[in-house]
């Protein structure tokens, strides 16, 4: 580096003050100002700053984890199987409906 300053024009050095206000910046100070908003939001900060059960039990977590994985994907085969199924049985589909019996008319 060669040690010198680098020279900032005056309104990067000192920026002035915001030069909108949003809808949105003023209803959030509105609602800030509402003792009962305060309220639900305390509670909602509460929650939402709680231990979760995966950061309590990791391990336990992951185990339930893939037990839950594994139950939607058994139960999103069957559903396609069963819907597979009723498709190869449809009347109206040529050479899908129900095939005749062995040896007879």
């Amino acid at each position: 580096m060669t040690g010198q300053q680098t020279e900032l024009p005056e309104w990067m050095r000192n920026p002035g003050a915001q030069a909108r206000i949003t809808l949105r910046w003023r209803f959030s100070r509105w609602m800030q100002r509402r003792r009962w908003w305060r309220a639900v939001a305390g509670v909602y900060w509460r929650w939402a700053d709680r231990t979760r059960f995966s950061e309590r039990f990791p391990k336990t977590a992951g185990v339930l984890g893939w037990i839950l994985a594994f139950a939607i994907t058994m139960a999103l085969v069957t559903v396609v199987y069963y819907l597979y199924s009723k498709l190869l049985s449809h009347p109206d589909i040529p050479g899908t409906g129900p095939s005749p019996a062995p040896g007879g008319e």
